[in-house]
C-alpha cells in the first residue's frame, strides 16, 4: 500500500512553513482565552458552577475523546481535500470551543455546567478529527534535518504571542472587576475565537503536498499495525504513562491559586509569562540538543526536574506563595525540552508512506487514552480528600496539596521505561550532560537565543562571538552554520568564535573555509585556527603563507604563532629572513618579538625608515621592547597621556641610574660614570633637548660596553645586555628616529631600564 506524493517545491515548503508559524502565534493567543485548564476556563468554569472535581472530569473528557481519532484516518479514502477537511474541522473547532460565552444567555443555570461540557466536548471532537492530517501535513512538510528547530521556533513564536495576550486578559478581567467579571470572560473568549479564526485563515493559504492514495481500502485493521512496532509500543507507553502521570494534579494548579491561594488574574499572567519566557529559553537550547543528539537523552535529563514540580506547589499558602513563580519557571524549562523533543522522536517513528496517519492516530489516541486516567484520578482524589487535612512538620496540607504530592510520586513511573526506546540519534544522557555542563551554558542559552532570533547583522555578529566565548560545546553546529550565513559580518564573526571555542570539531569547518578560493573569510579562518592551537592546523597554515591574498598570508603568520613552539618560531623567522615583503613584515616582527626572538632586533631596526607609516615604525619599535625582554612596557608608555608619560619616564630613568648605581657586577669608577651620563640624560630630558638626550645614551652604551669588555664574564650571561645595546645603536643610526620625538624618548628610555635590570641580575 503506497501512495504517489507530489513534494513541494522550495518554496511552496518556505510557504507552508511560514504559514505554520504565523497560524501557531494566533492559535497562541486563543489558546489563553479558551485553553483547557488555563486560568480563564478554570474562572469562566467555576463562574458556571463547576468545582475541582468537575474540572478534572472536563479534562480527562478531552483525553478520551482522542480515541475519536482512530477513525480519522478511515476518512482518507472518502475524503479527497484534505486540506479543506483540516480548515473546515478548525473553524468549527473555534466555533465550538467559542459559544460557552452564550452560556449564560441560553440555558437555565443549573444547565450550565452540561452545556459548558457538552460545547467543549463538540469543540474537541472537530480538533481531533483534523489532527491526524494536520500533523500528517506538518511531517511531510518540515524537512527531517531541522525538525526540533522548526517545531522550537514555531513554539517560541507561539509562546510569545501566548505570553503578551496572556498579560493582557489577566489585567483585562481584573479591570473589570468580580461585580462583571463574566462580561470580562465572555469578551476575551470572543476575541480569542477571532484570532483562532484568523490563524485558520492564514494555514488555508499554505500549499500542502498532493498524493494519490492506494487502490485498497483503508481498513481499520490498519490502527493496530503502529504496536506491531516493539519501539513504536515503548514509546507510546512511555508517553502515555508521562501524560497519565502530569494528568493527576495538573488541572487543579489553576483552582489552587485561584481558589486556595486567592492570587489575581493579573498576577497569575505575569508568572505565565516567566513560564512563557523560560519555555522561550529552553526551546532555544532543546532545539539544538536534540536535532544534534535525540530527544531520548534530552528527557532523560529532564525527568528528574519534571517529577519534582508538583512538589514545588506543595509548599504554599495565602500569606506566602513565593514558589509558586519557581513552579512556572521550572516548568516553563522542563515542558519545552519535553514538546521539543517528543515531535522529532515521534516522527521517527512514522513509516514513508500513508500508513504515517494511522500512526499518528493511533499513538494520539493511545497516549490521551491512558492520560485521561489521570484528570480522572485527580477527580477522584478532590472527592475523596475534599476534607481531608494533614499536618507535616508544623504544615498543613489540604486536599489539593496531598494530590500534588501522590503526582510527585506517580512521575517515577515513566522514566523506567524512556531508557527502553531506541532513538537513532540518541546518546548517552550523561555524554549529553558533560556537553551541557562545559563552558558557560546560561550564556550559550542566552547567545543562542539572541543570534537565532535577531535579524539585524551586527546583533548576531556580535550573538556569534559571545556564542564562542562561552566555550559551550553545543555552539560549534550553529556557529558552523554561520560560515554560510548570507552577511559577511555573520561569517567572520561565526570564524573567529569558532576559534575560540577550543572545540576540536571546529577545525576541519575552518580548514575548508582556509583552504576554499571562493571563501571570503579564509583570513579568519587562518587566525581561527591558530587560536585553536591544534597541530594538525599547522601544515595547511605554512602552505598559506605563500598565499597570493596579503591578508591571508598575514593571518597564517598570526595564527602559527598562536600554535607556537620551536619548529614554528623556526618556521617564521626563515620566512622573515628568507626575503622582505613590506606588507607581511610587520606581522613577522610582531609575533617574533612576542615569541622574544632577539634575531630580528637588527633587521627590523634597519627597515625602519622603509615604512612611511608613523603607526607601522611605532609597531615595529613595539616589537622590538619586546624582543629584549621588556614586553608590553613601550605600548603602555605610549598609550600614557603626555603629562603622566614625562613623569613616568622620568621615573624610570631615575630607576635606572640607581640600579646601574648599585649594582655589584660594575666596579666603582663605571658606576660614577654612568650616574653622570644619567643625570646629564634626566637634564636633557626634561629641559626637552633631544640632541643633549641622544649624546647621553650613547655615552651610557659605550661606559656599559667597556665595563664588561675583559671582565671574563661568560658569553651567554652578557648577551641580553648586548642585545640591547644592539637595539640602542641601531635605533640611533636609524634616520626614521628623527620623525618619531616621542617615540625616541620612550624606546630609549624602556631600553635603559632593561638593560639596568640586566646588569643587576648578573650581579646577583
Amino acid at each position: 500500500m503506497e501512495q504517489e506524493k507530489t513534494p513541494l517545491t522550495r518554496g511552496q515548503v518556505t510557504r507552508a512553513l511560514r504559514a505554520f508559524i504565523v497560524a501557531s502565534g494566533f492559535w497562541g493567543a486563543w489558546g489563553q482565552a479558551v485553553g483547557i485548564g488555563n486560568a480563564v476556563f478554570t474562572g469562566y468554569a467555576l463562574y458556571l458552577g463547576a468545582d475541582e472535581s468537575f474540572i478534572s472530569l472536563i479534562t480527562a473528557v478531552s483525553y478520551l475523546l482522542a480515541l475519536t481519532q482512530l477513525g480519522a484516518p478511515l476518512l482518507g479514502r472518502w475524503v479527497q481535500n484534505k486540506k479543506r477537511l483540516i480548515i473546515g474541522c478548525g473553524f468549527g473547532e473555534i466555533l465550538m470551543r467559542g459559544l460557552p460565552a452564550a452560556i449564560p444567555f441560553l440555558f437555565v443555570s443549573s444547565l450550565w455546567p452540561g452545556a459548558f461540557l457538552a460545547l467543549i466536548c463538540l469543540g474537541l471532537l472537530c480538533g481531533y478529527t483534523l489532527s491526524p492530517f494536520y500533523n500528517t501535513w506538518v511531517a511531510d512538510t518540515i524537512p527531517k534535518d531541522i525538525r526540533a528547530r522548526f517545531t522550537s521556533r514555531q513554539t517560541i513564536i507561539s509562546t510569545l504571542v501566548a505570553m503578551i495576550a496572556g498579560f493582557a486578559i489577566g489585567q483585562f478581567i481584573d479591570l473589570f472587576g468580580e461585580a462583571r467579571q463574566r462580561d470580562s470572560f465572555l469578551i476575551v473568549i470572543v476575541a480569542g475565537s477571532f484570532f483562532g479564526w484568523l490563524g485558520y485563515l492564514i494555514l488555508s493559504r499554505a500549499p500542502i503536498p498532493r498524493s494519490e492514495e492506494a487502490k485498497e481500502h483503508h481498513r481499520p485493521t490498519m490502527l493496530l499495525q503502529p504496536f506491531q512496532d516493539p519501539n513504536f509500543r515503548r514509546a507510546v507507553l512511555f508517553y502515555g504513562l508521562w501524560t497519565f502521570a502530569t494528568g493527576v494534579g495538573g488541572p487543579l494548579y489553576a483552582v489552587f491559586m485561584l481558589e486556595e491561594l486567592h492570587i489575581s488574574y493579573t498576577t497569575i499572567s505575569i508568572y505565565n509569562a516567566l513560564f512563557m519566557l523560560t519555555s522561550i529559553l529552553g526551546y532555544q537550547v532543546w532545539g539544538g540538543l536534540v536535532d544534534r543528539f535525540g530527544g531520548k537523552p534530552v528527557m532523560q535529563i529532564l525527568m528528574v526536574p519534571a517529577t519534582l514540580i508538583p512538589l514545588i506547589w506543595v509548599f504554599n499558602t495565602p500569606e506566602s506563595y513565593y514558589l509558586v513563580p519557581v513552579a512556572f519557571v521550572v516548568s516553563g524549562i522542563v515542558y519545552s525540552g519535553f514538546q521539543v523533543a517528543i515531535t522529532p522522536m515521534l516522527y521517527e517513528l512514522l513509516p514513508e508512506d500513508e500508513r504515517r496517519s494511522f500512526y499518528l492516530a493511533s499513538w494520539s489516541a493511545t497516549v490521551n487514552l491512558i492520560g485521561a486516567l489521570g484528570p480522572l484520578a485527580t477527580s477522584y482524589l478532590a472527592l475523596a480528600l475534599h476534607q481531608v487535612r494533614w499536618d507535616f512538620a508544623g504544615f498543613t496540607l489540604g486536599s489539593l496539596q496531598l494530590i500534588f504530592l501522590i503526582s510527585c510520586a506517580i512521575r517515577l513511573l515513566p522514566l523506567a521505561l524512556l531508557g527502553a526506546v531506541r532513538n537513532s540519534k540518541a546518546i548517552s544522557s550523561m555524554h549529553l550532560v558533560s556537553q551541557m555542563l562545559r563552558g558557560n551554558l546560561l550564556s550559550y542559552a542566552y547567545n543562542a537565543a539572541i543570534y537565532n532570533l535577531a535579524s539585524a547583522e551586527e546583533r548576531r555578529a556580535r550573538a556569534a562571538l559571545a556564542l564562542g566565548r562561552s566555550g559551550n560545546p553545543l555552539a560549534i553546529d550553529e556557529l558552523v552554520q554561520g560560515l554560510a550565513d548570507a552577511s559577511p559580518k555573520v561569517r567572520r564573526s561565526a570564524a573567529q568564535a569558532l576559534g575560540e571555542s577550543g572545540s576540536e570539531n571546529a577545525a576541519d569547518p575552518l580548514l575548508r573555509e582556509l583552504m576554499s578560493d571562493d571563501s571570503d573569510i579564509r583570513s579568519e579562518a587562518a587566525e581561527a585556527l591558530g587560536r585553536l592551537g591544534m597541530a594538525r592546523s599547522i601544515d595547511p597554515l605554512i602552505t598559506a603563507l605563500e598565499d597570493e591574498d596579503p591578508r591571508v598570508r598575514m593571518s597564517a603568520i598570526r595564527g602559527l604563532s598562536q600554535i607556537g613552539g620551536e619548529e614554528v618560531q623556526e618556521l617564521l623567522f626563515w620566512h622573515f629572513s628568507s626575503s622582505f615583503d613590506p606588507r607581511t613584515f610587520p606581522t613577522l616582527v610582531e609575533v617574533l618579538g612576542e615569541m622574544g626572538d632577539h634575531r630580528i632586533i637588527k633587521p627590523t631596526l634597519q627597515h625602519l625608515e622603509d615604512f612611511g607609516s608613523a603607526a607601522v615604525r611605532l609597531q615595529l619599535l613595539n616589537s622590538v621592547c619586546r624582543a629584549v625582554g621588556a614586553e608590553s612596557q613601550f605600548y603602555r608608555l605610549l598609550s600614557y597621556e603626555p603629562t603622566r608619560r614625562v613623569a613616568e619616564l622620568s621615573k624610570l630613568l631615575r630607576r635606572a641610574s640607581s640600579t646601574l648605581a648599585t649594582s655589584r657586577s660594575l666596579d666603582t669608577e663605571y658606576r660614577q660614570e654612568l650616574r653622570r651620563s644619567f643625570e646629564r640624560l634626566i637634564q636633557a630630558y626634561e629641559t626637552e633637548n633631544a640632541e643633549w638626550m641622544v649624546e647621553a645614551v650613547r655615552q651610557i652604551a659605550g661606559t656599559v660596553r667597556d665595563a664588561f669588555s675583559g671582565t671574563g664574564q661568560k658569553p651567554y650571561e652578557l648577551l641580553p645586555v648586548y642585545l640591547v645595546l644592539l637595539a640602542v645603536n641601531y635605533f640611533l643610526e636609524s634616520p626614521a628616529r628623527a620623525d618619531l620625538p616621542e617615540a625616541q624618548e620612550i624606546f630609549l628610555t624602556v631600553c635603559l631600564e632593561r638593560m639596568a635590570d640586566l646588569i643587576k641580575e648578573i650581579g646577583d
